[in-house]
């Protein structure tokens, strides 16, 4: 685990709140927790497919310099800090306690976009420049299988980074890799960003929302970072978190090993 810190962060110069939670049905799903299952599917629901505005790949020991200021953080140990809420939550299928000191969800079908997401996990979104981070470890197999960070207003508009497989004949397609898809009026925008990514389960995810920009920044480390990818959005988010689902095939786990907000200048 990470131990709790003030986290001082770099100035990315960059062109530069919450809903209650809705209740959807449960679900009734296998209790699947650290069990890794794999089987292809043909599935249309795309994840992400055509390249976002893309700079360049920047790797540097930090993103940011010592600026910024830690917001919030948790690192998942006994409970959930009490200002998160679900969204569909499925109490079988989520645990603190599967590994300690992380938070599991089993992805599932559920898609945010058609309102059928399971434990979608949300907060308060902060005001000003932030950068949110989290370390996940995810085995996605098949289409159209995702574990990451989600920007949120609603079910129609929201950003989503993190690990994620797309196949088949949809443009930008990457098989496993990494995906930052924007979804505005409850269709998917394109182009997004996608960048295969088969070097460990685990993966760091850091998106930075200034003003309407979003940019996508991954580590295998923790320590070294790359810029990945950047979109523009003129929803107004509400809600951040953390999002597992859109899986077409058998239900796999996603583990959350802690989730971080810093505010930068």
């Amino acid at each position: 685990m990470k131990v709790l810190y003030i986290v001082f962060v770099l100035v990315l110069i960059l062109p530069s709140c919450a809903p209650t939670s809705e209740t959807l049905p449960t679900q009734e799903t296998p209790n699947l927790f650290l069990q890794v299952t794999s089987s292809p599917s043909g599935s249309e629901s795309p994840i992400g497919t055509i390249l976002i505005s893309t700079p360049p790949a920047t790797t540097q020991s930090s993103i940011f310099s010592d600026l910024g200021t830690l917001f919030f953080r948790d690192d998942f140990d006994n409970s959930l800090d009490k200002n998160w809420v679900w969204v569909g939550e499925d109490k079988d299928n989520w645990s603190l306690a599967a590994l300690p000191g992380s938070l599991q969800i089993n992805a599932g079908s559920g898609d945010v976009n058609k309102g059928t997401i399971r434990n979608l996990l949300l907060r308060p979104m902060p005001a000003g420049v932030i950068q949110i981070e989290t370390k996940v470890t995810f085995q996605p197999v098949s289409n159209f299988q995702f574990a990451g960070i989600i920007v949120y207003e609603s079910p129609t508009n929201f950003v989503q980074v993190g690990r994620a497989y797309c196949s088949g004949e949809i443009p930008r397609c990457v098989g496993d890799g990494l995906y930052m898809d924007y979804y505005e009026g409850g269709s998917f925008v394109a182009p997004n960003y996608a960048l295969p990514f088969t070097q460990s389960e685990t993966v760091y995810l850091q998106l930075i929302r200034r003003g309407n920009t979003y940019t996508l920044q991954t580590s295998v480390d923790g320590e070294t970072w790359d810029t990945r990818g950047m979109t523009t959005s003129d929803m107004n988010p509400l809600q951040i978190g953390l999002v597992a689902g859109q899986n077409a095939s058998s239900m796999i786990p996603a583990t959350f090993d802690y989730f971080e907000v810093t505010l930068l200048p």
